[in-house]
């Protein structure tokens, strides 16, 4: 089942309990020394946040950094958050007879936040995973030495340990509880927190890392990951809406949903309804089109060879959205968490315009088609 509440409430009452046990004791103390973890300065002032998400941010800004396709030029930054990402995976299981307290194995996972916070979280594996085997195809050099086949080989077995029956992958434990329990939910705001469910982004990137893995580890459970890539793909086709679209979970909405990248007919419903909805997105939304459509629009619907008006028009918005600094403006709120409460993500407006117009380049090159031009100052 979920932890009801953030991570900031939990940690607060731990706190306490250590207070009151002992005022002096060496526990409580230890709590006190975290309390800045929780302290973030935004654009907007001081604030408490519940926790981070350094490395989920990270596996983002590392594989739009490697799309940009100038390692010579940036290759510290690289090693750096190569050796973030290698130091952030979860190492152990819980510690203790966990199983008895129906907790799940952790090892070779990778959290929302960093290694302390412990929990582990499906897609941040599949993210922190792919980021590892991009880097494994690097000079070590450059990116630094790569991951040890065997702290892959454990990130595997946690993605394969969370797939359900019916091919999704859950967030954080496997599913098992009945949907009944939904109705003792104590909250008014928060929907589908009491029990473990299926998402179709969680499912998404676990599909892409073991491809990946496949590729570069093909006789390492060969049988469990073809199976899992196959029931995985098959969720995510029953789970598509008659428009094309799908239900984004964990970002705003249906564009965020949609980030699938599988090669079947199913992708070329979400393409048109991706090409549909372009012009009634707002610029925050359109920074993020480019991004979560490029594999869709190099699928198998040859969109981009019969059209690639679309991506043109998207990155001629993105490029002129971008402002002196090289920054871009911050606008609506993308991501969410619970159907109804807003997380704000402030490092999307940066990655996602920056792996799109990465992406951009690179399939007009493919296609052997001119880009818009971009001044110097963007490059």
């Amino acid at each position: 089942m979920k932890s009801i509440g953030g991570k900031y409430d939990i940690f607060v009452l731990c706190m306490l309990s250590c207070w009151v046990e002992d005022p002096d004791g060496d526990y409580f103390k230890k709590h006190l020394a975290r309390i800045p973890d929780y302290i973030w300065v935004g654009e907007d002032g001081i604030k408490m946040q519940s926790f981070g998400s350094q490395e989920w941010d990270t596996g983002f800004a590392l594989q739009a950094l490697l799309a940009c396709n100038m390692t010579d030029e940036i290759g510290p930054t690289l090693k750096k958050g190569h050796e973030f990402v290698k130091e952030s995976q979860v190492k152990d299981n819980p510690s203790g007879d966990f199983k008895s307290m129906y907790r799940h194995i952790s090892k070779g996972s990778w959290t929302f936040s960093d290694q302390d916070h412990g929990w582990q979280v499906s897609d941040c594996t599949a993210e922190g995973l792919k980021c590892c085997l991009l880097f494994s195809m690097m000079a070590p050099e450059i990116v630094g030495t790569k991951m040890e086949p065997e702290r892959l080989f454990d990130s595997v077995n946690i993605l394969l340990s969370l797939q359900s029956k019916n091919g999704g992958i859950v967030g954080w434990e496997p599913a098992g509880a009945s949907e009944w329990l939904e109705l003792l939910n104590p909250t008014e705001m928060f929907e589908d927190l009491v029990i473990e469910h299926e998402y179709v982004e969680c499912t998404a990137s676990a599909i892409q890392a073991l491809v990946l893995f496949k590729k570069l580890y093909p006789r390492h459970r060969t049988e469990e990951i073809d199976n899992f890539i196959t029931n995985a793909t098959k969720y995510i086709e029953d789970q598509q809406m008659p428009d094309g679209s799908w239900y984004g979970n964990w970002g705003v909405c249906f564009t965020y949903g949609s980030w699938t990248y599988h090669n079947c007919l199913a992708t070329g419903s979400a393409v048109e309804f991706l090409l549909k909805s372009q012009e009634m997105m707002v610029v925050g939304e359109r920074a993020t089109f480019l991004a979560r459509t490029r594999k869709q629009v190099k699928s198998g619907t040859n969109r981009a060879e019969r059209d690639p008006t679309p991506l043109h028009r998207a990155a001629k918005l993105l490029i002129n959205s971008q402002m002196e600094d090289g920054d871009f403006p911050q606008q609506e709120i993308t991501g969410a968490f619970l159907k109804n409460c807003m997380s704000h993500y402030a490092d999307y407006r940066n990655i996602f315009p920056l792996w799109a117009l990465a992406e951009y380049v690179s399939e007009c090159h493919r296609l052997k088609s001119g880009c818009i031009a971009m001044p110097k100052k963007h490059l």
